[in-house]
């Protein structure tokens, strides 16, 4: 296992509660834009940082739920598209 030399990196916390992470840390975490930060309190009140790599199954459940849609008819799609046709026929004055 690789030795990591022990550093000490700081950032700054925003009034909305976000910081940017030192580009070392991220580099060790190997965190990329989609990962997942987790962060665990332990027992001394110290937090440890692990960062995971997400994937679209990871993130699924966190999307809004989209209602379906009613179906829609053949014959309704038919009449909506002729009459979009001539809406853009007349406005095109011919």
């Amino acid at each position: 296992m690789k030795q990591i030399p022990c550093m000490v990196y700081s950032s700054t916390l925003t009034s909305k509660n976000q910081t940017t992470l030192p580009k070392a840390v991220v580099a060790l975490l190997k965190a990329k834009p989609s990962s997942i930060l987790a962060y665990e309190v332990l027992e001394n009140g110290a937090v440890l940082l692990t960062a995971k790599s997400a994937t679209f199954k990871d993130i699924a459940d966190s999307f809004p739920k989209k209602k379906p849609a009613k179906p829609v008819k053949v014959e309704d799609m038919k009449k909506a598209m002729a009459s979009g046709a001539a809406r853009r026929f007349k406005r095109a004055g011919r």
